[in-house]
């Protein structure tokens, strides 16, 4: 095996190579080779805020207007435009994060070697910023992942690998603050056609290359700089890997499902579970889920197994969107999965984003599409937020459930009120009182006479309030999307009163005679567009303008 180890520079003052350069020469090579980028002017034009705001959430089973609205609502925060490399825009091809930070790695398909990393700082929902951003036509970027001390570690090819179809390439770069603060070190050449994953492991970095390659562990090699120790699992075509506790699950395009241990000198197969051979060299992952593992299958949808039992206990088939009779079937493939408590997010190509709610036995509590263009093809859930990369860029979207929407010190008589079942529009007719609690979810709003809401409100569309139309909320109160510009509007001798957070991704209008009250010292209002009050409308209250719109 032809194999080449680079620093590429000389921050840290050690050099690996495969034959004797000069200083000028490596530092000549880290710069053109794996160019950084800095300026927040330039960067932040990569974040578009054009579809910012509450996205709509469908039934795959009903019509669009009939998802489950009571169990979450998906927002969306900023969308991530991928790279552009000589007039050729890459594709987003994993996320990790870590604290105030998402890491995005990019690649070229097909035999052109390109990649990326960027480094965007999620800390503010309202604002993310891209922070860094590497650039490079040496290779592509496939996987990474960020230890605890800032350090991006990331896999994938470059051409100058070595012989036999020996293109995997590993390396590592330190950060802080989200910006790059040391040199690239790459190992080339390493079996296989391209790294496809790299994940940690306790103290090891384990890393795939898929057809052709191995499983390698590394332990420490990043504070050692030792690439060369690694021990070797010679399966062919894993592509893809995940830990939990002590077992490592590994997914194999050769038909198989493996349970796999590492200790200090070898890989070790415990058990391994027959599937469905995977299509070659296409993109397929695995998650734990409990003591469970989902696969992502292709055509199949995603796969639930089980290591003690060695079966299959559940199938998720692959949903699609009412409107998305367009689809071809060949891009109606789930490529990857991805799970946070009990929801599992499908990135099922060109039909989208699926989103589920499991109860205990892995039925289906509540299951929607979001409706975001473009295909979904890698999905990382960390938190609230929903990392998902399509074949432009990355959209960064926040999920709102019910079990979030736990609230305190009200002034309404939140313990008395329903949980809200009904479809995703409502209006309120005169004269009439309603009172609900938890998650709203709505397409549009009209209220003509009173309603009471604890909990999150959520408006995709229009919300208006007519004259001497009152609506009381304590909680959270997010209304409109950027693309369509909705409004607020309320009306004369109408009240909206509030304690909690309003988001309105449009403009607030408040008519004479109209009134927004906020209660409390702890409220907020962020607001995208314009706010404009007549003569004789109030707005009355302690508040914090987060987006300074009121004088």
């Amino acid at each position: 095996m032809n194999r080449k180890v680079l620093q590429l520079g000389l921050l840290t003052g050690l050099l690996f190579t495969s034959c004797q350069k000069d200083e000028s020469s490596e530092t000549d090579f880290q710069e053109q080779q794996f160019k950084t980028n800095t300026s927040e002017e330039e960067l932040q034009q990569a974040i578009k805020f054009d579809e910012t705001g509450v996205i709509g959430v469908s039934s795959p089973d009903l019509n669009r207007d009939a998802a489950d609205v009571a169990l979450f609502a998906i927002e969306q925060i900023g969308y991530l435009e991928a790279p552009v490399i000589n007039n050729t825009a890459l594709h987003a091809t994993h996320v990790d994060v870590r604290g105030d930070f998402a890491y995005v790695s990019y690649n070229k398909e097909g035999a052109t070697y390109m990649g990326a990393i960027d480094i965007v700082d999620v800390s503010n929902k309202y604002e993310p910023r891209l922070v860094s951003r590497m650039k490079t036509d040496y290779a592509d970027i496939n996987s990474l992942y960020v230890d605890a001390t800032g350090t991006i570690v990331f896999t994938g090819a470059s051409e100058n690998g070595g012989d036999n179809g020996n293109f995997t390439l590993l390396g590592f770069v330190n950060t802080a603050n989200g910006n790059f603060s040391s040199d690239f070190s790459i190992d080339e050449g390493i079996s296989g056609y391209a790294g496809v994953h790299v994940f940690e492991y306790h103290d090891n970095t384990v890393f795939l290359s898929g057809a052709n390659g191995i499983a390698g562990a590394l332990k420490n090699f990043t504070t050692a700089q030792d690439f060369s120790s690694y021990r070797e699992f010679d399966q062919r075509d894993i592509r893809y890997g995940e830990f939990n506790g002590e077992s490592i699950a590994m997914l194999s395009g050769e038909g198989k499902l493996m349970n796999i241990s590492l200790d200090d000198s070898d890989f070790n197969e415990l058990s391994s579970i027959s599937i469905s051979n995977l299509t070659p060299e296409s993109k397929r992952t695995l998650t734990w889920y409990g003591d469970n593992v989902i696969i992502s299958q292709g055509g199949q949808g995603a796969g639930i197994y089980n290591f003690s039992s060695n079966t299959e206990l559940a199938n998720l088939p692959l949903k699609m969107h009412p409107d998305a009779t367009f689809v071809s079937e060949g891009d109606k493939v789930t490529n990857a999965v991805s799970t946070d408590g009990n929801f599992v997010y499908m990135a099922n190509g060109g039909a989208g984003l699926d989103i589920l709610k499991l109860d205990s036995s892995f039925g289906t509590i509540g299951e929607g599409i979001a409706e975001i263009s473009g295909s979904a093809n890698f999905v990382q859930a960390k938190g609230e937020y929903i990392y998902l990369a399509s074949g432009t860029g990355l959209h960064i979207l926040r999920i709102l459930t019910s079990d979030d929407t736990a609230v305190s010190d009200s002034f309404l008589d939140c313990e008395s009120y329903d949980i809200y079942t009904g479809d995703k529009n409502l209006t309120i007719p005169s004269d009439v009182e309603v009172s609900y609690s938890g998650l709203v979810n709505l397409k549009h709003l009209n209220v003509n006479g009173t309603l009471n809401v604890c909990g999150d409100l959520i408006v995709e569309k229009s919300t208006n309030l007519a004259s001497q139309s009152s609506l009381n909320m304590n909680g959270n109160f997010t209304l409109g999307n950027q693309k369509n510009s909705e409004n607020l509007v309320i009306n004369s001798d109408s009240k909206l009163k509030i304690s909690g957070n309003m988001t309105i991704y449009g403009d607030l209008y408040i008519s004479s005679g109209g009134i927004l009250e906020f209660v409390g010292d702890d409220s907020s209002i962020y607001v995208t567009g314009e706010v404009k009050i007549n003569s004789g409308g109030m707005v009355t209250g302690t508040f914090e303008d987060l987006s300074n719109k009121f004088d």
